[in-house]
């Protein structure tokens, strides 16, 4: 029998590795628990130096209040604070940080040096290396503080191997810092990356200039958000402030979402879906705004006290906190004559690399609601905490109704098309006489609704570009679908095409079967993503944390076609992807940058690029409505059809065909005994 094995106390050695285990999780968590010292220490001026992603240097410059040369060993000890007295000032925190452990695990992981000088007193200084304390000695230095962190994870190899490279973690101390920056327009921050002046922004009494300063030329379009005066009779002390951006103005991802609760940044996460709310159906599927958005309500209504990261912020009516800022936003966006952002994409298209994809009707099947799943924390970027709300079971979506139509193969009632039967039957003469009307469904409801707002922005360019004749377009390939050779037997109204396919009859919207195989040639065509040189180069107007990511990525950029050059005037582009006209250039790489923001799959995120950029570009050049064709370029059209996984629907889902099969119309005739 195998004897138990003894409880034993761990050293406090490693008790301190533990607990910097949770508590520092790459470099840009550290600068984010040393800002926030900075910050309760009242500082009004804060610089931040970083070596090689955080892992050679991080140093945090500011005039705070600064640290007793008494208190210095003890700021070193676990849980040893100044910001909290006893147990009752946790249920109303104040300060950004309070458990007094970020200083200790720090020092526990690297080589960490303290030096402090309040006013009126002399500078000290204390360091500690790998957990051991040294002695305080006297140092020479401006009032304030001064910490310097090197060699981050030495000591610690296997926490070493698992960290990003140093251009992530740059970009992820870059966005560490705007978020600070954003909740603290009165503080100035200065960053300083590899001997680079990365930000350098000044106090301010205007919120309006501060957003100017991080967010650059976009934040001159942002509107102040206004809650409606019927929310100052509402129950409730908390209150929503803030900017937000135009539906014209749009990312693929919340990055650019910030929100503030009593000046400490949080993740946007859960507020999603009530600024989508708010927003109504002004944005895209799959696009956010731009906001800055800040929430002031009673310490006693926020519990930050979750973890040591404080990643994690618990709100105590969390409801009534998300139905304020719908309804401020929805209230700020009524008086604004705006158009939906024509950058978003449509669910539902189906990429060329799946031979076999479903229909879009399979991509809306309905899903069973989530299970609710209390004080589950949402994952959230290095520094920003986590909001976590109650979640509900959400109700299943249904699809859309052009999404069913565009599954459907259609017949002369609407519904879908009964197979022919297999056999030859008799077609016997009905002897009863028939009243002469319309087809039965042809007059009543259409079977796709007609494009909405944000769908005929998407269609923008359906009237621009050269014409391009079907006949003159490069081959699709091998057919890959069940349908029979189709010979077509006539245009009507320059729109439809009027086809025979064995036992059935098609008619055919021209425009809508083209700009589907346009957008299947141009998912596939590999050449059109060919480096082309620019004329003149394009400067970028970016702002830090855009331009950190840019630099972490420019390898990525480079695979799709992109010639950069950082020069110290910003970023310029030299040469783009020959597909990319002028105006998509910078939606494309704004988009791009998000999805490379981490380190890890970036080519998935650039296939979903790409088939976005087919579906804008799918509608120039095709051939339009009331736009006559040839015999050939019917043929080529039809021939076309049998190349590409999914015929039957448009890049926007709309129905690229009626079929009226040889059953249905011997029945609609009385020729069925």
């Amino acid at each position: 029998m195998t004897e138990p094995k003894r409880i034993v106390q761990l050293d406090e050695t490693t008790i301190g590795h533990i607990a910097a285990g949770e508590v520092v999780e790459r470099p840009a968590q550290v600068v984010k628990e040393l800002l926030e010292n900075s910050l309760d220490a009242g500082a009004t001026r804060v610089n931040i130096t970083v070596q090689r992603g955080g892992f050679d240097l991080i140093r945090i410059e500011d005039n705070g209040s600064g640290i007793a040369s008494e208190d210095l060993p003890l700021s070193l000890d676990r849980h040893a604070t100044s910001k909290l007295k006893s147990r009752e000032d946790l249920n109303s925190i104040h300060t950004l940080g309070f458990r007094g452990e970020a200083l200790a695990s720090i020092g526990m992981v690297s080589g960490l040096s303290i030096a402090s000088r309040p006013q009126e007193s002399e500078g000290k200084r204390i360091q500690m290396i790998d957990g051991g304390k040294g002695d305080v000695e006297p140092f020479g230095m401006p009032h304030g503080t001064r910490i310097d962190v090197e060699h981050l994870f030495a000591n610690t190899p296997a926490r070493l191997a698992f960290q990003r490279r140093p251009a992530t973690e740059n970009a992820k101390i870059v966005d560490v810092v705007v978020s600070h920056a954003m909740a603290h327009k009165q503080v100035a921050f200065r960053l300083i990356i590899d001997e680079r002046n990365v930000l350098d922004v000044p106090a301010s009494d205007a919120m309006a200039d501060r957003l100017y300063d991080l967010l650059g030329g976009q934040a001159e379009a942002m509107l102040d958000l206004v809650a409606p005066q019927s929310d100052e009779q509402a129950p409730g002390e908390e209150s929503w402030t803030g900017w937000i951006s135009t539906p014209d103005i749009t990312r693929g991802k919340g990055d650019d979402i910030h929100i503030l609760i009593n000046d400490r940044p949080v993740a946007a996460g859960p507020f999603l879906q009530a600024i989508r709310r708010g927003y109504r159906t002004r944005l895209m599927q799959g696009r956010h705004p731009l906001a800055v958005l800040s929430l002031r309500l009673p310490p006693s209504e926020v519990d930050v006290n979750v973890h040591p990261t404080k990643r994690e912020v618990r709100l105590r009516h969390s409801w009534r906190v998300l139905e304020r800022l719908e309804r401020a936003i929805a209230h700020t966006l009524e008086t604004v004559p705006t158009e939906p952002d024509a950058a978003g994409g449509i669910p539902g298209l189906q990429g060329l690399g799946q031979q076999h994809a479903p229909s879009i009707q399979e991509h809306f099947k309905t899903q069973p609601p989530s299970p609710p799943t209390s004080n589950e924390p949402l994952s959230a970027a290095a520094g920003t905490p986590t909001v976590v709300l109650p979640q509900e079971g959400r109700q299943a979506s249904s699809p859309p109704a052009w999404a069913l139509a565009a599954g459907a193969q259609l017949n002369l009632h609407g519904g879908e098309a009964k197979e022919a039967e297999k056999e030859i039957k008799a077609r016997p003469q009905s002897t009863s006489p028939a009243a002469q009307h319309t087809l039965p469904g042809m007059d009543s409801q259409p079977i796709a609704p007609a494009l909405s707002a944000a769908e005929r922005a998407l269609h923008r360019h359906s009237g621009t570009g050269e014409r391009s004749s079907p006949t003159t377009e490069s081959p699709l390939g091998d057919i890959i679908n069940d349908l029979p050779k189709m010979e077509p037997l006539a245009q009507f109204a320059d729109s439809y095409i009027l086809v025979q396919a064995e036992d059935e009859l098609l008619l055919i919207d021209q425009h809508a079967l083209h700009e589907r195989i346009r957008y299947e040639r141009l998912r596939n065509d590999e050449s059109i993503w060919a480096s082309q040189a620019r004329l003149e180069p394009l400067a970028l107007d970016l702002n830090a944390h855009q331009s950190a990511r840019l630099e972490a990525a420019q390898e990525t950029f480079r695979g799709v076609g992109f010639e950069l050059h950082h020069a110290q005037n910003g970023w310029s582009v030299s040469a783009t992807p020959q597909l990319l006209d002028g105006g998509e250039i910078v939606p494309f790489m704004l988009d791009l940058l998000q999805d490379t923001s981490e380190d890890g799959a970036p080519l998935t995120t650039i296939d979903e690029r790409k088939d976005h950029l087919a579906f804008m570009n799918a509608c120039r050049g095709a051939v339009k409505a009331n736009e006559k064709l040839s015999l050939p370029e019917m043929r080529r059209l039809l021939d076309d059809m049998r190349r590409i996984p999914n015929p039957w629907a448009c890049v926007h889902g709309r129905p690229t065909a009626l079929r009226l099969p040889l059953d249905s119309l011997d029945h609609h005739f009385g020729r069925h005994g």
